[in-house]
């Protein structure tokens, strides 16, 4: 699988600029959250504090979207992260001054980046590796993505003790760095669609909506790119009141010492999980029986993962294993879906289908952390009732997306190279 790195320089740029910026993404969002406990608050301030890390970036993916089918993506890579920079800089001068409410509003504004990087990242990728590389491709960011989420949570604790600010300072400068690493990727504007043209900005942002919605009708009609778009939906719902019940579990429980080391064992393994998951359904048939099959094995291990995981709390060894198979299924099921945006989305399309996948994935789990965090914060439910009953909910949505999606159209297949 490392082959794949060597072999295509662009993707390993790509590669190396995303796990720079991840390592940094998550250093600030432990610093965040410490200042939110700090504050005294509880399970529904940590449900706000994700929201703040999300919210704007999920309002803005329509935007992002139309942007990427409609401009250079190599240019979107490298000005975003700039930008996200100057943003950290910010916040850590804001955190010496104490001004947590300029914090929150900095992560805010910053978080909106990633309404551009997400699709573009997805548009490009298939610019650097060849279609039938794309499944492999995407195990590899997934794995990096649970390496850099143990690294970074591990590197914000520990500079954590001295405070948020360093961590914010190091989230800063590997914006920089992730934007150096990209600047010498090939240009990479969008196929266009028939009767496109190149417009002004002005022009270009009214076409949004309307651009939106051809493509969300794209999705709709066929099947298999319908069920690419919205395979994360469901899950994430069950992930973000999870993620909030994981916290809380960490929290209370203790199950590994402290709450700070019990949280970073737990998501560590979680992460883990997600690597491990897509590493070994890569290397399975892209055809028959098993590919069939897999999907529905995947989607049981997450929600069992995710639906038994407050029953564990009063025994660690369980809540390794239960976190564990939690970030194999939503890992893999990460993987699968956006590995079949890619092989069979429009490049002159591709941009805004993975803007719809990012803003239901996104807009699902923040629902799920806040209500979770909510019923928890006001006692109107236990932690098993708000893991098992999101984990319902998003099962039950997602049979649905596969039998609505199973009776669609077909969608079309990258018939052709487009590695640049």
């Amino acid at each position: 699988m490392l082959s794949l790195l060597r072999r295509r320089p662009a993707f390993r740029r790509l590669w190396l600029a995303a796990t720079v910026s991840l390592i940094g993404d998550w250093l600030g969002f432990v610093a965040v959250s410490l200042l939110a406990l700090d504050q005294g608050g509880g399970a529904l301030a940590l449900a706000l504090v994700y929201a703040a890390h999300s919210v704007p970036h999920a309002l803005l993916t329509p935007v992002g979207g139309v942007l990427v089918d409609r401009l250079d993506r190599r240019r979107l890579l490298i000005a975003v992260p700039l930008v996200q920079a100057l943003l950290t800089v910010g916040m850590a001068l804001a955190a010496v001054r104490g001004a947590i409410g300029l914090v929150q509003a900095l992560v805010l504004v910053r978080t909106a980046g990633t309404a551009f990087m997400l699709p573009a990242e997805a548009a490009a990728l298939r610019h650097t590796v060849e279609p039938e590389e794309l499944m492999r491709a995407n195990a590899i960011i997934s794995g990096t993505w649970s390496v850099t989420f143990v690294a970074g949570m591990a590197l914000g604790g520990a500079l954590a003790v001295l405070g948020p600010v360093p961590a914010i300072i190091v989230d800063a400068f590997s914006f920089l760095l992730a934007a150096a690493l990209l600047w010498s990727l090939p240009p990479m504007r969008a196929v266009q669609e028939e009767g496109a043209s190149r417009v002004g900005l002005g022009r270009l942002l009214a076409a949004i909506p309307g651009d939106s919605w051809k493509a969300l009708v794209h999705a709709l009609e066929h099947g298999p790119i319908m069920r690419a778009v919205f395979s994360k939906t469901p899950v994430a719902v069950a992930s973000g009141a999870g993620w909030v019940v994981l916290n809380m579990v960490a929290n209370e429980a203790k199950p590994f010492g402290s709450a700070a080391i019990s949280l970073g064992v737990l998501q560590a393994v979680r992460g883990a999980g997600t690597g491990l998951g897509p590493f070994g359904v890569s290397f399975l048939p892209s055809e028959g029986r098993a590919a069939k099959v897999v999907p529905y094995v995947i989607i049981l291990v997450a929600f069992t993962g995710i639906s038994l995981f407050p029953l564990a709390q009063g025994a660690p060894a369980l809540l390794l294993l239960l976190a564990l198979l939690w970030g194999i299924g939503t890992g893999t099921n990460w993987v699968m879906s956006s590995a079949a945006l890619q092989q069979k989305a429009p490049d002159s399309m591709i941009g805004r289908l993975a803007s719809l996948d990012d803003l239901g994935a996104t807009s699902a789990i923040v629902t799920g952390a806040l209500v979770g965090g909510a019923l928890l914060e006001h006692g109107a439910a236990s932690k098993l009732a708000v893991a098992a009953g999101s984990s319902l909910i998003g099962l039950f949505g997602w049979l649905v997306l596969v039998r609505v999606s199973s009776r669609r159209g077909e969608g079309y297949a990258v018939a052709e190279s487009v590695v640049d």
